[in-house]
């Protein structure tokens, strides 16, 4: 089950500040390398004391937002220092004008890694391993499309692929990119159900061949899987 690993509390004060903040940083309305406004100026804006501020601040370092140094003031980070992976940043990209362009690279990525990772789950997989696959691709069979089990299935099943890869980097990958696996299901799958029935016996594909111990085949098939994929969301935008 995919946990919610979010570190913003948007109930507290300070949370929705940093969601607030965030969103604007992401989505270039305080551009990298510039200064926030003045502490004062935020305070004012959104009626909090300093203390509460100071928190907000501290979770948006945290994620690599921003950075302070005395004297210069508090400034929006270059790009390549964000923690892309948190949750909470994750979230901001996906609802930001570069929705399109963080999708788009989560794809390279996964090109990247995936068909790799499948080729050596053929190699390495145990046998429950192989049982864990295939529970994930039948809780896909059996979700009702447009229900969170449809995504959670599906993030289950390339997880289960990237575990049994036999190799532990690869494993912590897939463990850090669920959230982003979630969400970028969750963008995809809801745009059509045809190509989420038209994407099961892709999955399967990759499956069966894990099964049979076919390395190249189940390469292939991941790899087929993923542009399959990537084709049918540019063609819908």
């Amino acid at each position: 089950m995919l946990e919610n690993k979010r570190t913003v509390n948007k109930r507290s004060l300070y949370g929705q500040v940093a969601t607030t903040l965030g969103e604007r940083i992401v989505d270039g309305y305080y551009q990298q390398g510039v200064n926030l406004p003045q502490e004062a100026k935020i305070m004012a804006e959104f009626d909090i004391s300093r203390t509460a501020l100071r928190e907000a601040f501290k979770l948006l370092s945290a994620k690599g937002l921003i950075e302070s140094k005395p004297k210069t003031g508090t400034k929006v980070a270059e790009q390549k220092y964000w923690n892309l992976f948190d949750p909470d940043v994750l979230n901001w990209c996906f609802a930001s004008a570069q929705s399109n362009k963080v999708l788009q690279d989560l794809f390279q990525l996964r090109q990247s890694i995936e068909p790799t990772a499948a080729q050596l789950a053929a190699y390495n997989a145990t046998e429950q391993q192989i049982t864990a696959i295939e529970s994930a691709y039948l809780k896909m069979e059996t979700a009702e499309y447009g229900t969170p089990q449809t995504l959670l299935s599906d993030v289950e099943f390339h997880q289960a692929v990237l575990a049994a890869s036999g190799n532990i980097l690869i494993e912590s990958f897939g463990t850090m990119l669920a959230e982003a696996l979630y969400r970028s299901f969750d963008i995809t799958t809801n745009q059509a159900e045809e190509n989420w029935l038209a994407a099961l016996p892709l999955h399967k594909a990759v499956l069966v061949n894990i099964q049979n111990r076919d390395s190249a085949a189940a390469q292939a098939a991941m790899l087929h899987l993923l542009d399959t994929t990537n084709k049918s969301i540019k063609n819908a935008n």
